[in-house]
């Protein structure tokens, strides 16, 4: 028989009851060295337990076997956390050893009549994992669908067109229905999420974080035009109209102050950066060409430069010789800072991990540089950043709290 989540939860709160023998134990330490999420929960728990190594009442481990604490050794020193920060396996190793050893300790020195699955579920919620591919489409009716839990399958038949879910991606495809309607759909990423949409005419739209696209299911006419708001990475796809003429691809860019502009494209790969909570919208060009309109000004961009917007509309700037693989690298699974300063990382870090930034005291506007992969966890990235010893962090639940650095 399959074992499920539930399944788990079950042994952990048996765990943390200490009512496990050695066999379930070991099932516990397999389910924790297949997979990362696994592991996170362990090092969360591994922060839970370090903050309170001040107290005495540890029950004894010594009758645990030598082929247990041998088991979970090495699991711990395998882990692929422990490489990436350079922390001393030995150490790491012992910690955690002391974390599972004295899984009881969360149960009985609680202050708090809870029960051992009411802790799980608390130390769960606290746990910071990195985003992952997840999104919700709105449809013409107003219905939602969550992605996530779409498969691979297709989901809906929008007036000719009909949307596949496969791998990550939504797909629209010619259905021939016969219907000539204009439906619009939305396809919208939560903070801790990012997905890609095949449009009907080929071009491909990945979105970043906290963003969101809203599109015809079909294009019909001679324009074809999308609205954005947040980030998204645009390959699009070239279409000649009768007579030779190519069709225009517009993207209207959706901005808190209302005067977001266009990107008016022929068939091109560009970038746009437009959170509400920055203080401008980066359109960035790779390759082919565009014109970025914002109110009577326009910009025509060249491969390698950037067209920096206001959010009121009011200055337009043209960067050259901008490093295009910074740009991008969130579509391509990394943070990548050249001498970025700290809150424009922490809300980058904000939006893929959800959670919250805290500043305490006075924060030097101070420039870091580094590289990170987005799948790594939120202690690697941090660590990282405070290896240049120009800032501090740690984290309490869902909240980062930074610091300056101070030598100790």
């Amino acid at each position: 028989m399959k074992k499920n989540k539930a399944y788990y939860r079950d042994l952990m709160s048996r765990y943390l009851n200490n009512e496990c023998d050695a066999k379930e134990l070991e099932e516990i330490l397999n389910y924790i060295g297949k997979d990362d999420a696994n592991r996170l929960l362990l090092e969360q728990m591994q922060a839970a337990y370090k903050a309170s190594l001040q107290n005495d009442n540890l029950p004894d481990t010594s009758g645990w076997s030598d082929r247990i604490r041998a088991k979970l050794l090495n699991n711990i020193s395998t882990a692929t956390i422990i490489p990436f920060y350079k922390r001393r396996i030995f150490q790491a190793a012992a910690v955690f050893f002391l974390l599972l050893s004295t899984g009881t300790f969360f149960y009985f020195n609680s202050n708090q009549k809870t029960g051992a699955g009411d802790i799980v579920s608390e130390i769960k919620q606290d746990i910071i994992l990195p985003g992952s591919d997840k999104a919700t489409l709105t449809l013409a009716d107003g219905s939602v669908i969550d992605l996530n839990e779409a498969g691979n399958q297709d989901i809906a038949l929008q007036g000719s067109t009909k949307v596949t879910v496969a791998k990550g991606m939504l797909n629209y495809t010619a259905a021939n229905t016969g219907s000539n309607e204009t439906v619009y759909n939305t396809i919208t990423t939560p903070r801790g999420g990012q997905y890609a949409v095949i449009l009907s005419d080929g071009s491909r739209v990945w979105l970043n974080a906290a963003s969101s696209l809203k599109f015809p299911a079909s294009f019909i006419g001679s324009e074809r035009k999308v609205e954005l708001s947040g980030e998204g990475y645009f390959e699009i796809t070239p279409h000649t109209l009768p007579g030779g003429k190519k069709e225009p691809f517009n993207v209207t860019i959706q901005s808190a102050s209302g005067n977001g502009g266009t990107v008016e494209v022929l068939g091109t790969h560009f970038n746009v950066m437009a959170y509400d909570e920055e203080e401008q919208i980066n359109t960035t060009l790779l390759e082919g060409a565009v014109k970025v309109n914002i109110g009577e000004k326009s910009l025509l961009l060249k491969p390698g430069q950037q067209a920096h917007v206001t959010k009121a509309g009011q200055e337009v700037a043209l960067l050259t010789d901008v490093d295009i693989k910074n740009v991008i690298a969130w579509k391509d699974g990394e943070f990548r800072f050249d001498n970025t300063d700290v809150k424009t990382i922490m809300r980058q870090i904000a939006r893929w991990y959800d959670v919250n930034i805290v500043y305490e005291g006075h924060v030097p506007e101070i420039g870091l540089s580094g590289s990170v992969k987005r799948k790594d966890s939120i202690e690697q990235m941090l660590e990282i950043l405070e290896a240049t010893h120009k800032i501090r962090f740690r984290t309490e639940g869902k909240n980062v709290l930074v610091t300056a650095y101070k030598k100790q």
